[in-house]
């Protein structure tokens, strides 16, 4: 029972909800807890599988949200760039670290990445280490990125622009 209680504890679930899926009851739990009755091996076992199918569970919607964020920035990208007149192909392919300051092309696809993030982090709500694993970025320059997006939406068209891709991610507009 404490290495139930221990694993609970450790992947953040609770008793009652591993009980439910072991299908054991929760009363029954806690009269094994107190003393009052002596667990089944059988419905330790059901509970230790319970966890370990929540955890793999949960290790899966971690992978498929990974992907989802990932192809999501991607496509804000694309339109992003699309909208700024770049070669989305390029913007695509463009390495964050190979930053070239002087290149126009390259100053814009960067603000098209910065934007990207900016509306993946908050209208998707993206971890940060998570939005800089995929852009190629450490979360500082995410972080820095999104104060300079938040800032520059004091100018109409940028935050027309903003709302219009959260309008896309959100399907509000249609397109």
């Amino acid at each position: 029972m404490a290495k139930i209680s221990s694993a609970c504890a450790e992947n953040g679930f609770s008793i009652a909800s591993i009980c439910e899926l072991a299908g054991v009851r929760d009363r029954q739990w806690r009269r094994w807890q107190s003393g009052q009755a002596m667990p089944r091996p059988s419905s330790l076992r059901r509970m230790e599988r319970a966890i370990a199918r929540r955890i793999q569970e949960q290790k899966r919607n971690e992978l498929y949200e990974g992907a989802l964020s990932t192809t999501a920035y991607r496509m804000l990208l694309a339109r992003l760039a699309d909208a700024a007149g770049l070669n989305v192909a390029l913007a695509l392919a463009d390495n964050p670290q190979d930053q070239d300051k002087q290149s126009p092309t390259r100053a814009a696809a960067s603000l098209c990445r910065q934007r990207a993030l900016y509306l993946i982090v908050t209208e998707l709500n993206v971890p940060l280490v998570m939005a800089a694993g995929f852009a190629g970025i450490s979360k500082q320059a995410v972080s820095k990125s999104l104060r300079q997006i938040e800032e520059s939406r004091d100018d109409p068209d940028v935050d027309h622009l903003l709302d219009q891709m959260a309008g896309l991610i959100h399907d509000k507009t249609g397109v």
